[in-house]
């Protein structure tokens, strides 16, 4: 959407023309154009449409003016207790102007809370006859443009001087004299009260003026802004204070219905600001200052009106109204351009961009496909090449993992053997110290590794106690002990040129330095068992000796053929031996 909006002020003496643009929120004034328009011509459009082509504003989109004389205005407030939004109580009283004037009105609302009165909202419509709409519009193709949006001329004028004057809470009365009619806006920073035209104007002073000298109109309108004026020695000051007077009954009587709609003293009228080329007659400003008992400023004494609106043909503050409600830059917009014209101007406004738009997004579906499908065409044969190396990859797994399985169970099998054939001269070595120490009358039974010295018995009193709170049955005693081997862990796997060296070194760090000596003895004291502890420890290959357990063992009793025997007492000793590998 552009940020360019064009505002057309058609007035019956001149026309003016103003290019507004954001830039960011800030609005900026490039450019304006204005055009007098001659007192007799019949015909103006013919004039307007060459003045609007030589500017370059043929078929453009253009903001216009409502004349405030075909407009109505309907003021007021919604209480805090009232659940109705503005534009439901808007509707009720356009329902009632409707039924009054025969005739569905156009209308906009507008509403807002004054800071002079809190939790109060106020609300103001502005209305148009369809029949004054549509021959203004109608106006537009004649002129050579055509209408963006319609807003009423002292909505327009409220919204601009608003935006030149400093923050007020009370009412500012703003008055825009033209040729034939005079627009009255009142409000405050926050928003606009009251609206009004009355049908007066400057042509009522050019009227006196001719009255008073017989020249012709032409000639009088510039004698009235040469010599002519309010002040005593001015000339034709009598005629020209009856058409003040004329004019300030009829001001008076606008503001009158102002007054009886607030009628509270904080909302009573604070200052006047009054524009407008009807203005502008010598000794106006004071003239007015004694009728109206009030301040009167003019436009262009407001420090902030901006350079750019000050002409030779006066303050564009009509057309900058109209630009700045267009933009949404204003405090109260209030439109009257219908919906349906509304839908159209926006079409037609973005007519161009919505087809640019649908080439360009039907290009970028059309290549958008074609990539997609040559992407979707590469993914699939990605994909199945991906899948036929993962389903050789599981083939090779699995054969890696039945080959580790073999290779294991070949290492656990090997164990028993590697370990005898390592083992074994240690282990030669250590039994011949335990024969040369033991007693004559001991027995020995077991000689082992510590590593398979795991008696059936002690594990299943140990599983026992494990899974049962109470403790396990002893097994009966023997005097053959069971031995077995424990599984061998699987080596994890190595380097190539580590495997055989690595091997060998996990074998001997696998053996054990500690034997287990089992045996018995006659002597109840074991006196001879530890007369061969004594012995074992003077051994120079011997670095510990320790008794791990005696047992007492009774002669057997039940079975004649060992009663008459006489077998006697044993007691079992388990003797545990730690050597120094060499």
């Amino acid at each position: 959407m552009s940020n360019t909006f064009i505002a057309l002020d058609i007035g019956t003496r001149s026309v003016r023309a103003l290019w507004l643009t954001l830039r960011g929120s800030r609005p900026v004034i490039t450019r304006k154009e204005s055009f007098a328009l001659p007192m007799d011509e019949e015909n103006p459009d013919k004039l307007i449409a060459a003045w609007v082509d030589s500017v370059g504003l043929n078929h453009h989109f253009c903001t216009i003016a409502m004349p405030g004389s075909q407009s109505l205005f309907q003021t007021g407030r919604i209480m805090p207790n009232d659940p109705r939004t503005p534009e439901q109580v808007a509707a009720m009283d356009i329902a009632q102007f409707s039924e009054m004037a025969g005739d569905e009105m156009r209308y906009g609302v507008f509403s807002f809370e004054p800071k002079n009165e809190p939790q109060i909202r106020r609300y103001i419509l502005s209305m148009a006859r369809p029949s004054a709409l549509d021959e203004l519009v109608a106006k537009a193709p004649s002129r050579h443009f055509r209408p963006a949006d319609l807003v009423a001329a002292p909505v327009a004028l409220f919204n601009a001087v608003e935006s030149m004057t400093e923050p007020h809470d009370k009412p500012w009365c703003y008055v825009a004299v033209g040729d034939s009619e005079t627009q009255i806006a009142v409000g405050v920073h926050d928003g606009l009260l009251f609206a009004r035209s009355i049908p007066v104007g400057g042509k009522m002073f050019t009227d006196a003026i001719v009255q008073a000298t017989g020249l012709p109109p032409v000639q009088a309108e510039v004698r009235k802004h040469a010599d002519c004026g309010l002040g005593a020695a001015d000339a034709c000051s009598e005629e020209l204070r009856l058409a003040a007077d004329r004019f300030v009954s009829q001001l008076n009587a606008a503001l009158g219905v102002y007054k009886s709609q607030f009628q509270d003293r904080k909302m009573a009228i604070e200052k006047y600001v009054f524009t407008g080329g009807g203005a502008q007659l010598k000794g106006f400003k004071a003239y007015l200052e004694q009728k109206l008992f009030l301040p009167v400023q003019y436009t262009t004494e407001q420090v902030s009106v901006p350079m750019e609106l000050t002409g030779e043909n006066g303050v564009y503050d009509i057309a900058y109204g109209l630009a700045l409600t267009a933009s949404r830059c204003c405090i109260a917009y209030l439109s009257l351009l219908p919906d349906s014209l509304k839908d159209e101007v926006i079409f037609r406004q973005k007519k161009p961009w919505w087809i640019a738009g649908a080439l360009f997004l039907l290009g970028a579906i059309a290549v958008y496909s074609v990539t997609g499908l040559y992407l979707l065409d590469r993914d699939t044969k990605m994909l199945d090449a991906e899948k036929a190396k993962l389903a050789m990859r599981e083939k090779i797994d699995k054969q890696i993992q039945v080959t580790r399985q073999r290779s294991a169970q070949i290492i656990t099998n090997s164990v028993p053997l590697s370990e005898l054939l390592v083992n074994g001269p240690l282990a030669r070595a250590v039994l011949t110290l335990v024969a040369q120490s033991v007693d004559p009358n001991d027995w020995i039974t077991l000689f082992c590794d510590e590593k398979i010295y795991n008696p059936v018995e002690q594990e299943t009193e140990e599983k026992a106690a494990k899974n049962t709170a109470a403790p396990a049955p002893s097994a009966p005693f023997s005097l053959f002990r069971s031995l077995r081997a424990g599984p061998a862990e699987a080596p994890k796997p190595r380097p190539t040129g580590e495997q055989e060296p690595q091997k060998k070194k996990d074998l001997v760090d696998a053996l054990s330095n500690v034997f287990i000596v089992e045996g018995y003895t006659p002597n109840p004291n074991l006196k001879s068992v530890k007369e061969m502890i004594t012995r074992l420890k003077t051994a120079q290959e011997v670095k510990r000796v320790d008794l791990r357990g005696d047992d007492q063992v009774l002669a057997p009793t039940g079975i004649p053929e060992l009663e008459e025997e006489k077998l006697p007492n044993f007691r079992r000793f388990v003797i545990e031996i730690e050597v120094n590998r060499p």
